[in-house]
């Protein structure tokens, strides 16, 4: 093995499946609009609510990296345009998020995180708007980064960057675990970060990217490489 002292998480897809909690929570959003100002979900959809979210990233490239402000920001558009006070996309919001955060971890994650941190020390950098406080996490880990943190998105080295920043540790020495080849694995190796790739869905490498230093389709495998005696 590498000689790993850190390690740093992606969250959606890594630690839970994200798309069916979004399904959710934009299904408890338009709910929500449906009963408190029902003018906003006439002749309205899911799909095209998402798609006003779209329209909103290329109205504001500049805040492609902040999710949260995308989802709010067509909220507000949308109350104006339905004649509905600025309120409706802060509550609104509310509920999306409080949705948004109510995640079901992969099996293998929490007993996994325990054992690594007892050897290890613990990060996150995501690119999404999870809340590791309202999921519970966060005690487990020294830092969590998001993207609107930071400015910029994953892959961007400013991500990886602001991990290790004010710390003691070496890229090198910061083992980066994901599920996604491109934004997690090969920012990652561009950061100089040794990579874990999360392939929980036998999915095929790109040929294009140089494959990860690791490859596990659990955190269970990954224990089992990182502390000794672990079984995976």
């Amino acid at each position: 093995m590498l000689p790993i002292r850190a390690i740093c998480f992606d969250l959606d897809n890594t630690l839970w499946d994200v798309w069916p909690v979004i399904r959710r929570a934009e299904q408890a959003t338009f709910d929500f609009l449906a009963e408190r100002y029902p003018r906003a979900v006439e002749g309205m959809t899911i799909e095209s609510m998402r798609d006003a979210r779209a329209r909103v990233s290329l109205d504001f490239p500049h805040m492609a990296h902040d999710f949260s402000f995308l989802r709010q920001q067509a909220l507000r558009e949308h109350a104006a345009a339905c004649g509905y006070p600025e309120a409706m996309s802060r509550e609104a919001f509310d509920v999306f998020i409080a949705a948004r955060n109510d995640v079901e971890l992969y099996a293998e994650v929490r007993p996994a995180l325990d054992l690594l941190r007892q050897r290890y020390r613990l990060f996150t950098a995501s690119n999404g708007n999870a809340d590791l406080a309202r999921i519970g996490l966060a005690p487990l880990f020294e830092r969590t980064i998001a993207a609107r943190d930071v400015g910029a998105l994953k892959p961007d080295p400013a991500v990886y960057r602001k991990v290790l920043e004010g710390t003691d540790l070496r890229p090198g020495e910061t083992l980066f675990v994901g599920d996604d080849p491109e934004l997690d694995v090969e920012g990652a190796r561009k950061a100089g970060m040794p990579t874990v790739w999360v392939n929980r869905t036998e999915a095929v490498w790109p040929v294009e990217l140089e494959p990860a230093t690791y490859s596990v389709t659990s955190l269970t495998e990954l224990t089992a490489l990182l502390v000794p005696g672990a079984r995976g």
